[in-house]
C-alpha cells in the first residue's frame, strides 16, 4: 500500500515536472518566435518624441518578442525603445540600469509621457527601476504583463541570476511589494488564467489594476490581438487623476477579438 507521504511526494514530483515542461516550452516558443519576427524600426526618433514607450522583455526572450506590440504602438510623436539586459545579474541591479536608461531617454526626448511595459521577468525589473524614487515624476504609466511580482514556483528549479530573485518571498520581491502603491503612477497588471508559468494572483500587487484574460499562454500574451490592443491603449499619454481608486476586482478581456486595432498614432 502506498503511504500518504509517498503519494504526496509523487504529486510534488509530477507538479515539478509539469512546471519544468512549461518553462522549456516557453523558452522554445520564445526562440522560435524570435527567429520569425523582427522588431520594426521606430518611426519617431527619441529626440523628437512627445510620447516615449520603453519595452522590457522577459527571461529567455529578446527584443524581437515585442514585434506585434511595437507595431501597434508606433506612430507620429511616439518613440518605442526596447531595453536590453542579461538575466544573469540580480533584479535590483537590472532595475538600477533600467532607471538609468529611462532617465537618460527622458532627458533626451523631453517627452510629456513615459510608459514602461515589462513582460514576465521584465515586469519585475520595471518594478525595481521605480523602487528608489529616481523616476518619480518621469514615468507616467506602467504596464506589466505576466510579471511574477509575487514570485513563481519554477524559479526554485533554476535559481540563477535574476531568476533567483523570482522565488516567492525572496528579499527582493518583499522589498518591491509596496512599489506600485507608493510610486504614484497608474499601473496595470495583465495576466492570463491559462498561464502555467505565472499565476494570475502572483502578477498583481496592491496599487496595481489587475486585468485577466483567458486562453492565452505566457508567451502568447504578447501576440494576442486583444492584449496587444490593450497595451497600445494604455500606452497613450496618461492624464492626471483627481482620485486614485483601488482596484477591487479582476476585469476580463475577450479571449480572441476579431482583429487587433490598426497602428495607433499616440500624440501627447
Amino acid at each position: 500500500m502506498v503511504t500518504s507521504s509517498v503519494r504526496r511526494h509523487l504529486r510534488e514530483v509530477r507538479s515539478a515536472l509539469r512546471v519544468v515542461a512549461a518553462v522549456l516550452a516557453t523558452l522554445v516558443l520564445a526562440v522560435l518566435h524570435r527567429g520569425r519576427v523582427r522588431t520594426p524600426e521606430p518611426t519617431t526618433q527619441v529626440g523628437d518624441a512627445r510620447s516615449l514607450v520603453v519595452l522590457v522583455h522577459g527571461f529567455g526572450a529578446g527584443p524581437d518578442c515585442w514585434g506585434d506590440v511595437a507595431r501597434a504602438l508606433g506612430g507620429p510623436g511616439v518613440a518605442v525603445v526596447v531595453h536590453r539586459y542579461t538575466w544573469t545579474t540580480g533584479v535590483e541591479e537590472l532595475g538600477a540600469r533600467l532607471a538609468d536608461e529611462v532617465a537618460d531617454l527622458a532627458r533626451r526626448s523631453g517627452a510629456r509621457s513615459v510608459t514602461l511595459v515589462g513582460h514576465s521577468l521584465g515586469g519585475v525589473i520595471v518594478a525595481a527601476s521605480l523602487a528608489d524614487g529616481r523616476l518619480a515624476g518621469v514615468v507616467t504609466r506602467v504596464v506589466t504583463v505576466a510579471a511574477p511580482l509575487r514570485g513563481t514556483r519554477w524559479a526554485h528549479l533554476f535559481p540563477v541570476g535574476a531568476v533567483r530573485d523570482l522565488r516567492a518571498g525572496s528579499p527582493v520581491l518583499r522589498a518591491l511589494a509596496t512599489v506600485p502603491a507608493t510610486a504614484g503612477t497608474p499601473w496595470t497588471a495583465l495576466a492570463s488564467r491559462a498561464d502555467v508559468v505565472v499565476a494570475t494572483e502572483a502578477a498583481a500587487l496592491t496599487g496595481t489594476e489587475p486585468v485577466v484574460v483567458d486562453g492565452v499562454g505566457h508567451c502568447g500574451l504578447l501576440r494576442d490581438a486583444g492584449v496587444v490592443t490593450r497595451i497600445a491603449g494604455l500606452a497613450r499619454p496618461a492624464t492626471p487623476r483627481r482620485t486614485r481608486r483601488a482596484a477591487s476586482a479582476l476585469s476580463a478581456l475577450p479571449v480572441r477579438p476579431a482583429a487587433a486595432r490598426p497602428a495607433l498614432a499616440l500624440v501627447a
